[in-house]
Parts: C-alpha cells; structure tokens; sequence
C-alpha cells in the first residue's frame, strides 16, 4: 500500500541517487522532447543521477558536454547493427521495422549496462521515462521503480482510427492493442506512476487507481516576444512535420480551413514550421499561393515573432501540445481544437486563454476574427502568458516527480523494515519453542 501523503513528508527528506533511464537522449539544442532534461536538470539540484539513454541518431558532443554538467555518469545506447540497412530498404514498413530493432538491440545493451551498475554501486531508485524501454526494467526487481507514463498512447491511436482508411484503421487496431497490453504491463510494474496531464492519466489508469502529474514546463525567458508588430495575416503552424498528427492537422489547414480564410483574408499567408516535412505537405503547398512549408529552422521562435495568429488544429493525439504553450508565452492568440485544448487544462482545472473550434468551418472563422482584431489578440497574447507562466514551469513538474521518487523509497523502506521485523518475529518464536 502507498504511504500517505502525509506520512511521506514526516519523513526525513534526504538525497537520492537516481538510476534514470530515458528512451531518447533529450537537449533543448536538438528539436525534440526536452521533458527529460529540464527534469535532470532540476533534480540534480538536490539528487546525483546516472543516466542512460537509448538514442537512433548521434549525440553532439555540446549536447553531451551540457548535461554531464547535471549528471553524475551518462550512458548512451544506440540501436546500431548489421541489419539496419537491411531493414531500412524494406517498402512501406522498413522505417518503422528499422527503428523497432534499433531500440530493441538498445535496450539489449541498456539491460546489461543497468545489470553491471546496480551489482557495483548503490543506487535508491529506478526512473523510467518511455514505454520502449520498458522490456529493459520487466524482470527487474533490484530497486524502487517510478515510471513517468508521460501521455497515453493508447488514447492516440484510437483516435487516429477515426480519420484513417480502412486498411490502416485495422492496423492501428492492432496497435492499439499492442499499445495498450504494454500499459496495463506498466501499470502492474509499478504504483508510482507519473502522467503529463489529467486527461492522460485518467486514459490510462484503471478505475480505482491513482497517479501524479507532473505537466511540463516552458523557459519563458527563452520563449518571450522580443517585437511588438507581427504581420497581421500571417499565421504559422510548428511541429515535427513526419510525425502523423501534425501531417494529418496541417493537411487539414491547407485542405480544409485555409481557403475559408482567404474568402475573407485573401493576402493570407501560412508557414509550416518544422523538421522532416512529409512529402504529402509539400506537394500539397506546391499548389496552393501563400503557403510554405520550411522543414528545418535554426529558430522557430523568428516564424512565430511574425504571426499574428498561432493554428494546432490537431485532430487526434495525446499528451501536451508544447507548441500551444511555447506561441503563448510568445505571446501570439492560438486557434486550437478541443483536442489539443483539452490536453492544457491546468492542475486545478482552469482552461487555457485560446480560442477552440470543433470543425473547419468554425476553426476558419476564429481565425479571421483574430486576424481582424488587435485588441483581442492583444487580451489573449497577455493571458496566454500569464497562464503559461503559472501552470507550466519546469520547478513544478520536477518537484511532483521527486515526491514520487520520495514515496516510492519510502515504501520500499518500510516493506524492509516491515520484512525484517517479520522474520525477528519467527526467530523469537523458534527460540522460545527450543527453550525447556
């Protein structure tokens, strides 16, 4: 049984080391999730980590260099191997084929490199962050296991089958059992869970079981407004542009709700913004005035300083929209779905200063309405910073992290204490018996 919240903080509050095991090597400098990082970062304040890391690209030597300034040791893991080209070659399925068995044979060497630490030092808990590696920890005992769920994935493909094909939906059903079979295997791993958001966490959770969350953060001193004047018909869309939610939203802006907005605005201009553009987007661009489609940007920040309007029409997915968060503290209006607004939803329940539109139609609409009102944009651009500023700060999350850790010591300790007495017990008993 978990220890009670406040018979957690009675105890005394000492440093822990960490075994923290992530699914990618995270830094701000590399365009992907940096939940991990902040999270290091904040933690090695008070803790010493050891991290190990499954990567599938190189890590750049300043990457590196930065976070062992928060770490005590890192390893990194790849998934390289004679097959990789071989797989990578395959029609259709080789990508997808090919990063499955590079994380595979990481978590291989991951497994044994975490086997060797454990037998050789001494550690107070195992952090893991990414349902792929959870075959690295499945028959692992040796330690407290805290697991950070982040965003249900689950909850993401079954909400991408709405908008596929029919062969696709039935694959993505057996994803979706795949997906959500590893869950519910987590979730039985270990009580002390942590989720991003409300929403994910009450996807994934069985009825009756309980878990923090722990959202992200936004460095809005990184992501602060540095002009005044943005074009007041441009609009951008940001996001990794491979990945098949955004293809599916920003096919959806082009498609569906960009020509409504230019029945109104017809100077409009439309900036996708993001690495790896599908090449679906870009033909698509390719015949349509106004709109470009960047791929790579040193700064995603210079595209949103000139937007008058931020879009995220996400139609499924899950977790937090970090792009939603980052235009705000930019202090640019975002035009969302209930989707992705849903996902924001602060700790105590208050709703994100966006507006939200339920089809294209609507999404257009909102969307002109800012283009044509400068007051309004400026009383969301203030709001939307103020709230980014309250909710989402990466002190906040780390810390309900850390208490997981805490309490997931904690028990361990007292299941020991609770073992040893037990067994002091049945030697009194034995001796008493032995006695004339």
């Amino acid at each position: 049984m978990a220890l009670r919240k406040a018979e957690l903080y009675s105890l005394p509050v000492e440093p822990m080391k960490i075994l923290y095991l992530t699914s990618s090597f995270q830094h701000p400098s590399l365009r992907g999730h940096t939940r991990c990082y902040y999270f290091i970062k904040e933690l090695s304040r008070r803790h010493e980590i050891t991290l190990l890391s499954a990567t599938l690209f190189p890590v750049p030597h300043d990457a590196r260099q930065d976070m062992a300034a928060y770490t005590k040791q890192i390893l990194v893991f790849d998934g390289s191997g004679s097959t990789r080209d071989l797989l990578g070659r395959l029609p259709r399925i080789g990508p997808r084929l090919q990063r499955e068995w590079e994380y595979n044979l990481a978590g291989r060497k991951m497994k044994a490199a975490l086997k060797q630490l454990v037998r050789q030092g001494s550690y107070d808990v195992l952090l893991l962050h990414g349902k792929v590696l959870f075959p690295v920890i499945r028959d692992f005992d040796d330690l407290p296991i805290v697991i950070d769920m982040c965003d249900a994935t689950s909850l993401r493909l079954r909400r991408q089958m709405a908008y596929s094909r029919w062969a696709k939906r039935a694959w993505l059903g057996l994803q979706y059992l795949r997906v959500r079979r590893l869950e519910k295997e987590m979730l039985a791993k270990s009580q002390h869970l942590a989720f991003v958001s409300c929403r994910d966490r009450d996807a994934v959770l069985d009825p009756g079981r309980t878990a923090e969350v722990a959202p992200i953060g936004v460095d809005s001193e990184h992501w602060k407004r540095q002009t005044g004047q943005p074009n007041a018909h441009t609009i951008t869309f940001v996001g990794v542009m491979n990945y098949a939610p955004n293809v599916d939203a920003a096919a959806y802006l082009i498609d569906q709700i960009m020509p409504r907005v230019r029945k109104e605005i017809p100077n409009l201009e439309v900036y996708i913004v993001g690495r790896d553009p599908a090449p679906v987007l870009r033909e698509k661009a390719s015949r349509q005035a106004g709109v470009h489609v960047t791929g790579f940007v040193d700064d995603v920040r210079l595209y949103l300083e000139k937007s008058a309007v931020a879009v995220a029409p996400i139609r499924y997915g899950a977790g937090v929209q970090n792009k939603l968060l980052e235009a705000m503290a930019m202090e640019v209006p975002v035009v969302t779905t209930e989707l992705a607004a849903e996902g924001l939803r602060a700790k105590g329940g208050s709703n994100p200063p966006l507006y939200v539109a339920s089809d294209a139609e609507e999404f257009a609409r909102r969307v002109v309405t800012l283009l044509r009102d400068p007051v309004e944009r400026a009383r969301l651009a203030r709001l939307g910073r103020k709230f980014v500023q309250r909710n989402y700060v990466w002190s906040g999350g780390a810390e309900t992290l850390e208490q997981v850790c805490f309490e997931a010591v904690a028990q361990a300790h007292s299941q020991e204490h609770l073992a040893a007495e037990s067994a002091g017990s049945i030697r009194q008993g034995k001796h008493a018996e032995e006695m004339p």
